[in-house]
């Protein structure tokens, strides 16, 4: 009898393995489908030929959100992270969040941390475009803990991008720098291991940005170093090599180098009028208009900065604008040119209160004034005058809270000083006073000693009967729980053979018989032998569903048994649910209508669901009359619950016999089975109740979810 046993199960676990062998050939080429897919969706993001269609992107990665099996996270991850990018790119803020946090879900299901860094990426600087400070701040902690871990070149770049720039924006240089430098590191390895244009222009954006922290900090000959070697790396990226010359240009000005400064402005000229980027270019005449006013060198100045006017009306940029406005007024303030100077002054303000520059505002209408007291606007000039003591004061009053603050702090170190001296003075006096107390104690210690070594013998003796009696009570209660554990276990045990042994026979049996055919088929045409084979893979497979119905069902019986809540797509749950029964669907004759108009999607435990639906699917085709139709809906009720039914036309079930199925908590007959018990178990775990109506026409049975 053991061997029969034996050898049965070393034959059906071939029959798995030619079945998985099937299924894997099938996975194969999905795979290579979703991979086709996922480059369709790059091009619609203008990968590599730079023409976008986002409207289209968000189409084409719904319909590769349902292509993708709900198993294969990492290519869930992957569409819905191009669902949250046409969104984010069409400015749908709040749904682009939605998606890029899904892809971050199911990347953490597929354990992999280039796709979850690549969602947080996006994430933190979404956050913060929202003002949800706290969540951008722990999406940056995540990167950080990522990167602490994780070295791969993709996850490194990824992580300290997002970092460097986020430091650099808050005004925390030193830290940017640190991040900016990692961040080239780890870029050069990339380049040099694949040696792509990508990496190399990022490799030049990185030393634009170290360039820049060193701008910040006036270290003029290190910035300029910088800005020079991101010229080499930039020769692909023309929007970064017009900055790099725009930043040269700059840090020779700070330098006193005028002539290397009007070399780069030279080439950058000539690159901004094929490429369009005004903006650059109006900053670059900008200085170089201010270097020859403050050289006295009036006419080069003016000649620059009108042709930076012009440059600025085409960038219809507003900093543009005040800043060559700023400018002129300054040039024609210098030339003795004051109607001119208060007619800039006048438009440059309106900018600067817009952009809240206290400093530069205070500074206009000080020159304002100057301007038109030479013109004898007397009254222009004393309101003028007004408003820059009213800037000037604000600006002392946070000077003056500042020191205040330093001056407070230096004062409590003083007192902080003083106490440690006075409190120095008493621990001398204290010791001495100790000394002449330690002879005394030592006489009484010893006394002291003796006494206490009695009692703590005594003490000894009285705790370790207690501990002793304490651990006696605590193993009679672990022994206890221990036996109502295996009594429970015992009864799990029993309940699930029984179940096991009732309701496999029959697939068994069925796989059986068909095998038993499939040594037989000579006689068969070509189609028939096909037909049968189509057959022998569905038995196989609902074998497979029994046994994973029985074992997540056991495992349900058991502790510790956790529930996994996903986004299902309630039309693509439905469909998957109906192709597992098509043959016996199609033996019947029977219709099919599916609505999910009501309810679109839930949020659930898949696998639990898909079994529950199994099973109620498979009795309601087995209870059907030939040729009716089923019906399966999603909806929400009159009273706001979520739910779901299967209806079919078959034979009327009493109300007596709907009472015992529904309160029941035993096997009672083969047409009860054991899949109704595991679909009361299981919808349990999902907080869902199962309800039965049936009458002449219709049996329906209805999930609600609480």
């Amino acid at each position: 009898m053991r061997i029969r046993k034996i050898t049965f199960g070393i034959w059906v676990l071939l029959v798995l393995v030619n079945t998985g062998q099937i299924l894997a050939q099938e996975k194969v080429a999905s795979d290579k489908r979703l991979r086709e897919w996922n480059i369709y969706c790059d091009k619609l993001k203008g990968i590599p030929d730079g023409k976008e269609n986002y409207p289209e992107l968000i189409k084409a990665a719904i319909e590769g959100i349902k292509m993708t099996p709900p198993d294969n996270f990492l290519y869930q991850s992957i569409f819905n992270f191009h669902l949250a990018g046409g969104y984010e790119s069409t400015y749908k803020i709040d749904s682009a969040i939605r998606y890029y946090e899904i892809s971050k879900k199911f990347a953490e299901k597929a354990k992999s941390n280039s796709r979850i860094v690549l969602a947080l990426r996006r994430l933190a600087g979404l956050y913060d475009n929202k003002q949800w400070l706290k969540k951008g701040d722990d999406a940056r902690n995540e990167l950080i803990e990522i990167a602490s871990v994780d070295k791969d070149e993709e996850i490194q770049i990824g992580a300290n991008i997002v970092l460097g720039e986020y430091y650099f924006n808050a005004g925390r240089f030193e830290k940017a720098l640190q991040r900016y430098i990692e961040y080239i590191k780890y870029l050069k390895i990339d380049y040099a291991r694949h040696n792509n244009s990508a990496s190399r222009s990022n490799i030049g954006v990185g030393y634009l940005a170290v360039g820049e922290i060193y701008q910040n900090l006036n270290r003029a000959d290190e910035s300029l170093a910088y800005f020079k070697e991101s010229v080499s790396y930039l020769s692909n990226y023309n929007e970064g090599l017009e900055t790099a010359y725009k930043d040269l240009v700059t840090s020779y000005l700070s330098l006193n180098k005028g002539d290397s400064a009007l070399v780069y402005y030279t080439v950058l000229k000539k690159s901004v009028r094929k490429s369009g980027d005004y903006t650059i270019l109006v900053d670059a005449q900008v200085e170089l208009g201010r270097m020859y006013t403050s050289k006295g060198r009036l006419d080069q100045a003016e000649k620059i900065l009108f042709e930076a006017e012009e440059n600025a009306k085409i960038s219809k940029e507003k900093e543009d604008y005040y800043l060559v406005k700023n400018a002129l007024a300054d040039l024609f303030l210098k030339q003795g040119d004051t109607k001119k100077a208060i007619k800039y002054y006048k438009q440059a303000l309106p900018l600067a209160i817009y952009f809240k520059h206290k400093g530069v505002i205070a500074t206009l209408y000080l020159n304002l004034a100057t301007a038109e007291k030479k013109e004898h606007l007397e009254n222009d000039a004393y309101n003028h005058i007004l408003l820059y003591a009213k800037y000037t004061d604000s600006l002392k009053t946070e000077s003056i809270s500042k020191n205040i603050i330093e001056m407070e702090a230096r004062f409590q170190n003083e007192v902080k000083q003083q106490r440690i001296g006075i409190l120095n003075q008493e621990n001398q006096a204290k010791n001495l006073q100790l000394k002449q107390e330690k002879s005394i104690r030592w006489l009484l210690g010893g006394t002291a000693l003796i006494s206490l070594i009695a009692l703590s013998l005594i003490y000894m003796i009285y705790k370790n009967k207690q501990k002793a009696n304490l651990l006696l009570d605590k193993k009679n209660q672990q022994l206890d729980i221990t036996n109502n554990q295996l009594a429970n276990a015992n009864q799990t045990k029993a309940k699930l053979f029984s179940i096991i042994s009732h309701d496999l026979r029959s697939p068994v049996s069925q796989l059986f018989t068909f095998l038993k055919i499939q040594q037989n088929t000579s006689q068969f045409s070509e189609e028939e032998k096909n037909k049968h084979r189509q057959k022998l893979i569905a038995s196989s497979r609902g074998l497979l569903e029994s046994m994973e119905d029985l074992l997540l069902w056991s495992k349900s019986q058991m502790e510790n048994f956790e529930i996994d809540h996903d986004f299902i797509e309630m039309e693509q749950l439905f469909e998957n649910t109906v192709s597992m029964l098509a043959a016996q669907i199609e033996v019947k004759n029977l219709k099919l209508a599916m609505n999910t108009e009501r309810l679109g999607h839930l949020q659930s435990d898949e696998n639990i669901l898909t079994i529950v639906l199994r099973n109620l699917l498979q009795n309601a085709i087995n209870n059907a009359y030939s040729g009716t139709q089923l019906s399966l809906i999603s909806g929400i009720n009159e009273t706001g619950q979520k739910y779901l039914s299967i209806s079919n036309a078959g034979d009327m079930i009493p109300e007596d016999k709907i009472a015992l199925l529904l309160n029941g908590s035993s096997v009672q007959s083969k047409s009860s089975g054991y899949g109704l018990m595991i679909v009361k178990d299981l919808l349990k775990k999902l907080n869902a109740e199962l309800s039965i109506s049936s009458n002449k026409q219709v049996t329906q049975v209805s999930i609600t979810f609480n």
